[in-house]
């Protein structure tokens, strides 16, 4: 079966990770792209192939699609995947589904209503490294979890000229969207259900108004989250932009897992480590490295991390290439529009817990 896919977004992303991999999966086919500007959607079409580019969303969906990549900004989310739902079209839509939790949970019911496949790419959760962790979980290594950390170190926040990135109304908020969603992921898919969740957040840059001289509210630049969950555990996310660590990319991941039986720290520095360790309960220090199986890499360079990412994506047919399989085979694929929507939740109740100067909030069904 061929797909035949529409993309809405023209952005360095859309270029560097969804158009190279479904270009080189031989069940996908880029019919048109829709961009905000029209020289930019035509070159994007040029450079690709694509038979056809539009600037208007209308346009774009009288085209005849399987599936449609959503990768625009944040507050134009919700709009297309319901529109594209509403036409029986599967979807992949960038993170965060929406801006809110009501709109998000409203789209994801919507999809499970007319049976679609969806997802929400969450990217982290593909590199070798995570993936070996979450295995190592799953198997008992740490036994019954006790804690976990993760950190998210970035630089791209210091800038002080204008991001979307920080304009609450395109963006939702600051990091705790941009940043926090991939971590809260994380948290989740690794451990358990989060039932209380609680945020600070600081605001260390004044950043320039909008290109049209307009004001705006301004996003968080850093967020500490604390969660509890349901098995008991409890866990620390940590997300900056203002964090310099000296080197091209600009960005740096740790994690900590403590358990009954054990203990594992992974690091991905983006540079040249991307390195698992463990040390199972009783055992003498320090942690050992635990090789990640090679099944894991799927061909994927293991010189940089930027190379394992982008080979992964490109290269290795995850995500983009994992949707694609699945609507090509009628089958579901995880994380989809409802995890999607859980992580709004999470989102939305973290900015109130900052709003409240942190205070503890539960998870309600």
């Amino acid at each position: 079966m061929t797909v035949k896919v529409g993309v809405f977004g023209t952005s360095w992303w859309v270029d560097s990770m969804y158009l190279p991999a479904l270009q080189a999966h031989d069940q996908a086919e880029v019919v048109a792209v829709c961009g905000r500007d029209p020289d930019r959607a035509a070159a994007f079409a040029d450079r690709w192939g694509i038979p056809k580019w539009f600037t208007d969303e209308d346009e774009m969906f009288s085209q005849q699609f399987d599936a449609v990549v959503i990768a625009t900004p944040n507050n134009t989310h919700a709009l297309l995947a319901t529109e594209a739902i509403s036409r029986g079209i599967h979807v992949l839509c960038e993170k965060p589904l929406a801006t809110s939790y009501a709109d998000a949970r409203h789209v994801a019911e919507a999809a499970v209503e007319a049976n679609l496949t969806t997802m929400v790419p969450f990217t982290y959760r593909y590199m070798p490294s995570n993936q070996w962790v979450k295995r190592l979980i799953d198997d008992g290594f740490i036994g019954r979890p006790h804690h976990l950390g993760l950190r998210y170190f970035t630089s791209f926040g210091r800038n002080s000229e204008y991001s979307w990135r920080f304009d609450e109304e395109v963006a939702g908020s600051g990091v705790l969207g941009d940043l926090g969603s991939h971590w809260l992921d994380m948290a989740s898919w690794l451990v358990g259900e989060i039932v209380e969740i609680g945020a600070t957040t600081e605001h260390m840059v004044d950043r320039d108004l909008r290109p049209d001289g307009s004001p705006y509210v301004q996003g968080e630049d850093s967020a500490l989250i604390t969660v509890r969950y349901a098995n008991g555990a409890n866990g620390i996310l940590q997300v900056s932009s203002m964090c310099w660590e000296g080197d091209g990319f600009g960005q740096v991941h740790h994690l900590d897992a403590h358990g009954s039986d054990g203990t594992l720290h992974a690091i991905n520095d983006w540079k040249t480590v991307q390195e698992v360790r463990g040390l199972r309960f009783d055992e003498p220090g320090p942690a050992a490295v635990v090789p990640i199986p090679d099944e894991l890499w799927r061909g994927a360079r293991r010189d940089t991390a930027h190379n394992t990412y982008r080979d992964t994506f490109r290269i290795a047919g995850r995500m983009a290439g994992d949707f694609i399989d699945a609507v090509a085979a009628g089958l579901t694929c995880e994380p989809d529009l409802a995890a999607g929507a859980r992580i709004q939740k999470l989102l939305d109740l973290a900015v109130s817990s900052a709003a409240q100067g942190g205070v503890m909030l539960q998870v309600d069904d």
